[in-house]
């Protein structure tokens, strides 16, 4: 008994916890992204995980775009005039940037391949694993800057993990549109993984300190800072510290996310451990990070961002500046023609191969889709390839895969576009 009591002491002692987090976005409308992943790191590391176990992904052209008004510096949350903010970017850990930011090294990193171009997880069956992925996302899919990653994939990849025996318990957060088609009916219930979603998977995800409210000491940031529910788990643990229990910020994070469904899936067995467990090394103290009072947030729909931030910049332009406003609302109304031009699209695309438009109007998601990567290549092939608005349409071709060949499908996408 002794002996047993003893091995139980030094396996915990000996425990250790693990972070993978990643931003799979580029460009500066979607600053909340990088903004998310930086603050993410910090929740990590001032929890007490230490850099060399915890993994970043992200573009980085955010803090040093010639849009940023305040360069070199990224904040994921306004502040009133007067009040400097928290600059996210300082500091944060960057070991997969720019091209280096795709599925194939997102896969590599999750299981350990040491082919990947940096880090990889090393973790073993003692160890706690956390991952956080924010970006767009479609019904069964995620997006990175290049290309998209399946439901499938990214199960198949953490089976590998299950089988490797890369961690004891695994805890994953995702913010995409259609996040929980990524795990429904997906993700096995005996693999000790638990995995909260920013929305179910027919809706979309919501961006959060948007213009108006995107000011930081009185300077307009001109894109949204935060998603909104990354946001509201990471305030979360800023507020209540590494004890806070995985149930109570659910609870607290579907409460404060009010505008999508935050979802959760896998086994929810474990839910009573402290957050500290798995982005929180747990024989750090129980420290909490800065926090300022939630501020006053205008809220948007992902897909609807770039025409929000168009409106902005719009409107906001100096009104002595004839030309400058003439191309911005020259900019607004080329997205508002691209909305059109894509929602005719894949409308057609409905009626094409389905003869009537009901399978461009809501999502019928059934698990898997055996036919939809190779249509989305197709839709990057010839189509141009989904835009931060068009992901939403990645619905239609799930319901068209359950009524139609993948040959006939690409056929008439190809005829379209």
């Amino acid at each position: 008994m002794r002996f047993f009591f003893l091995f139980t002491l030094l396996s915990a002692a000996l425990a250790k916890d693990w972070a993978v987090i990643v931003a799979g976005s580029k460009s500066y409308g979607n600053y909340r992204h990088q903004a998310d992943a930086c603050h993410a790191y910090h929740v990590a590391s001032k929890f007490g995980v230490p850099d060399e176990r915890i993994i970043t992904m992200f573009y980085d052209d955010i803090a040093g775009s010639s849009s940023n008004p305040v360069p070199g510096k990224m904040f994921n949350k306004p502040t009133a005039s007067g009040t400097p903010g928290i600059d996210v970017y300082k500091g944060c850990k960057k070991d997969y940037t720019k091209s280096n930011v795709t599925p194939q090294n997102f896969v590599k990193v999750l299981t350990g391949d040491t082919s990947a171009p940096g880090a990889v997880l090393k973790s073993t069956s003692e160890d706690n694993v956390f991952i956080n992925f924010v970006d767009h996302g479609g019904v069964g899919l995620i997006a990175f800057p290049s290309a998209t990653m399946s439901s499938k994939m990214l199960n198949d990849a953490l089976k590998t993990m299950h089988s490797k025996k890369m961690y004891k318990k695994l805890v994953f957060y995702l913010e995409a549109c259609e996040s929980g088609s990524m795990f429904e009916g997906l993700l096995p219930t005996d693999m000790n993984i638990y995995a909260t979603t920013a929305s179910n998977a027919k809706e979309s995800s919501w961006g959060t300190y948007c213009p108006p409210d995107d000011k930081v000491n009185g300077v307009e940031m001109k894109s949204c800072l935060g998603d909104l529910y990354s946001v509201n788990w990471m305030e979360d643990s800023d507020a209540n510290g590494k004890s806070r229990t995985l149930a109570a910020q659910f609870t607290a994070v579907v409460k404060t996310t009010a505008k999508s469904h935050v979802m959760e899936y896998g086994d929810t067995s474990f839910k009573s451990d402290a957050i500290g467990d798995y982005f929180g090394d747990t024989t750090a103290a129980n420290i909490t990070g800065e926090h300022f009072p939630r501020r006053p947030s205008t809220n948007v729909a992902s897909p609807d961002i770039p025409l929000h931030l168009a409106y902005y910049n719009y409107i906001r332009a100096d009104k002595s500046d004839f030309v400058g406003r003439q191309t911005l609302a020259a900019a607004m109304v080329a997205e508002v023609q691209a909305r059109q031009t894509v929602d005719n699209l894949f409308r057609e695309l409905s009626v094409a191969v389905a003869t009537e438009d009901k399978f461009f109007q809501t999502a019928n998601f059934n698990g898997e889709c055996l036919c939809c990567d190779e249509v989305h290549q197709a839709v990057a092939d010839h189509c141009g390839g989904y835009t931060d608005y068009s992901l939403q349409y990645s619905r239609v071709v799930v319901n068209l895969c359950e009524v139609a060949s993948t040959e006939e499908i690409i056929a008439n996408l190809v005829k379209l576009c």
